[in-house]
């Protein structure tokens, strides 16, 4: 590749070209920490050290790839993102002087649209879609002769991704494998070719989700798979087909792909919030559902695994954490009948109080099918900060003579 031109698709690229493109990022992008984390290595049986890229600028490593495109080309530039790559491009644009414009899906997360907007970008929302948004980008691009910044189908995009290889061989010489979140492919292409271009020898294992595993049935093809639907929370890796040059320099350099569910990815999420103090988003925690879900056997080794991103819509990270509250039995939610008289109210508050239950949410009701005339139905979510099993508070509850219609709580 050469400094001005138009990216050359058919030669892939080096790991030169990655070296190359971290001395042009390398001022202005942040050399995120790798860090050991005791809890992942506790529950996935490994000797896990953690890439945190969610506390890049701009939270996520999509600045380095934008960087690296943009301050060769110093042209306007023309971008299609549902979320991470559309503010890495505005805030490249920003600190080189140059106008951005992102075409962003109607539904994006008011968040991340927010957020692009704050980083200089002009925003149009248009089309339902990743794949329609990038139409309407490439057709704006087009009228107007401003480079179109593809979020992974550009040498450049994928050898600023790469320079996290770099930073990582520089932090830690000594692991067994590398695990990389994937959606169109341009991370684990930049990071591969520059670590198999060093000599790596290790295993290099890339994460979809497995309802946008489109890089996954692509390998199996050999040729880009285009999904008909990538209905996952996890939006940064919600790609229906990654491109021939990311499936060429997979397929050259990867060992396999696993996927993991929602399910997964949500429990992953709250582990590194809860026990990490790490805040990622769905895509940035693939990797490490896929290590404490067992998807990945990596027992006794050195294991490295990328978080890329942060910037998760806290609505979304609410429901995360409620939802993993209760899954993990440390809150639960409780509908009872009891006789609708001050009396039976208060007599439900001294239970929650006797067995160390703290009230998050209550609220009673006088109608509905399971309600009788003289009843009321009470509808608690309640902490746990007693000792006591789930099934001894039910028991507890019985012993009331309060009659439970709805417990939900996974350990009940």
């Amino acid at each position: 590749m050469t400094k001005g031109t138009s990216p050359d698709y058919s030669d892939g690229i080096t790991s030169k070209d990655v070296e190359e493109a971290y001395e042009v990022v390398k001022p202005v992008i942040k050399n995120t920490p790798l860090e050991r984390s005791g809890s992942i290595s506790e529950l996935s049986g490994a000797n896990v050290f953690l890439k945190l890229e969610n506390l890049q600028r701009a939270g996520s490593f999509k600045i380095r790839g934008a960087y690296n495109l943009l301050s060769r080309m110093r042209k306007n530039v023309v971008a299609a993102s549902a979320g991470n790559h559309s503010q890495g491009v505005a805030l490249a644009s920003s600190l080189l002087g140059l106008k951005s414009l992102v075409v962003m899906p109607q539904f994006a997360s008011p968040v991340k649209v927010a957020a692009t907007q704050e980083y200089g970008a002009e925003v149009i929302l248009y089309g339902e879609s990743f794949d329609e948004a990038t139409d309407r980008a490439k057709k704006i691009a087009a009228e107007t002769g401003a480079v179109f910044a593809h979020a992974f189908d550009n040498p450049y995009i994928i050898a600023g991704q790469g320079t996290i290889g770099v930073e990582i061989l520089d932090q830690m010489d000594d692991f067994d494998s590398i695990i990389i979140p994937v959606g169109g492919g341009g991370l684990i292409s930049g990071i591969s070719t520059y670590l198999r271009g060093k000599g790596y020898k290790g295993k290099i294992i890339g994460v979809e989700s497995e309802k946008a595993a489109s890089m996954q049935e692509s390998l199996k093809k050999g040729v880009p798979v285009k999904l008909e639907s990538v209905a996952t929370i996890a939006d940064g890796i919600a790609i229906k087909s990654p491109s021939q040059l990311t499936v060429n320099i997979c397929k050259k350099y990867v060992d396999s792909v696993v996927t993991v569910s929602d399910d997964e990815i949500s429990s992953a999420m709250f582990t590194l919030l809860e026990r990490g103090k790490i805040v990622s988003e769905p895509a940035g925690a693939a990797g490490v559902a896929a290590l404490i879900s067992g998807k990945i056997d990596v027992k006794g080794s050195n294991v490295v695994a990328l978080i890329s991103g942060g910037n998760v819509d806290m609505t979304l990270l609410s429901q995360i954490i409620e939802k993993n509250l209760l899954e993990k039995g440390r809150e639960f939610v409780i509908s009872f009948i009891v006789n609708n008289t001050p009396s039976e109210m208060k007599k439900a508050i001294e239970l929650f109080s006797e067995m160390k239950l703290n009230i998050e949410e209550l609220h009673t009701e006088l109608f509905g099918e399971d309600i009788g005339v003289g009843k009321q139905k009470i509808r608690a979510r309640l902490k746990i900060y007693g000792n006591d099993d789930l099934s001894k508070i039910r028991a507890r509850f019985d012993s009331y003579g309060f009659r439970i219609v709805e417990l939900r709580g996974a350990k009940f």
